[in-house]
């Protein structure tokens, strides 16, 4: 029954989603739009000797493609929950949906799927693209490697994702959490730019951020050929992010329902 429900929720936001097939050519070329401004960018920097770049090839382009590409991924897992509620509630269907013998787990997880499905078409047409149109510079993909900095990274946002959810659910607003660390994070990470260039108290702030860790892993990984052993302190403070916000998301998300239950703030009014 749980895997029939979560079908039903793929297949009406994949149907939904593909009844406005324009919006998907205009996707595309946004993704290529924003490749040709990194792709000139890199050539300004093409003859230039950047020391911080050197590390990962020193191609600007292949850095930052990578970086954009897996935070704009991981960024759909932190606010993937939220929207699911916000759409809901503001579609006035999730009073409805809570009435009926499923879970709220169920509906999160299940609203969630095709976004989390479609965000990774759009982070395999970033690489490819980059690869086959602008020559980007990708060296022999440790596959074990990336498969476990991508779980360890999902985990941490996911939770934020859920605190981020249970804030919606309760309060009927947008929150602060997917905005700080959305938007904020992809600057303290060094999506666009490595951290070594941030000044010194903005780096020790980073150091908070899951993100940072997850984008350095991958770009050893994708771009120096690094293995897990070269990635293991950044997969191990990954690790201690999951086990300390996973506990807290679950409880946070129980509090909201509560909060939900007894305010009446399932639906949008």
């Amino acid at each position: 029954m749980l895997f029939e429900k979560l079908w039903v929720f793929l297949k009406r936001d994949f149907l939904t989603a593909s009844s406005y097939k324009f919006g998907f050519f205009l996707d595309a070329v946004g993704i290529i739009g924003a490749m040709l401004t990194f792709f000139f960018i890199g050539e300004l920097f093409k003859n230039s000797h950047i020391p911080l770049l050197e590390q990962y090839g020193g191609d600007y382009f292949s850095f930052v493609i990578i970086e954009v590409a897996f935070s704009s991924y991981l960024g759909s897992a932190l606010s993937n929950f939220g929207g699911v509620i916000g759409v809901e509630q503001g579609m006035g269907t999730m009073e409805a949906l809570i009435m009926t013998p499923t879970r709220i787990s169920t509906i999160l997880i299940g609203g969630s799927i095709w976004n989390l499905i479609f965000t990774s078409f759009r982070v395999v047409f970033y690489l490819l693209a980059g690869v086959f149109l602008f020559n980007m510079k990708v060296k022999f993909i440790n596959l074990t490697a990336v498969a476990a900095i991508l779980v360890l990274s999902l985990v941490p946002f996911i939770s934020l994702g859920i605190i981020s959810a249970s804030l919606i659910l309760a309060f009927k607003r947008g929150d602060p959490i997917a905005f700080l660390f959305d938007g904020a994070s992809k600057f303290l990470a060094g999506t666009f730019f490595p951290v070594a260039v941030l000044p010194l108290w903005i780096k020790k702030i980073s150091a908070f951020v899951p993100l940072t860790y997850s984008l350095r892993a991958l770009r050893e990984t994708l771009l120096s050929q690094g293995t897990l052993r070269d990635v293991w302190y950044d997969l191990s403070i990954l690790l201690l992010f999951s086990i300390i916000l996973f506990p807290i998301s679950l409880k946070c998300f129980k509090l909201a329902l509560k909060v939900a239950k007894k305010e009446g703030s399932f639906c949008h009014y």
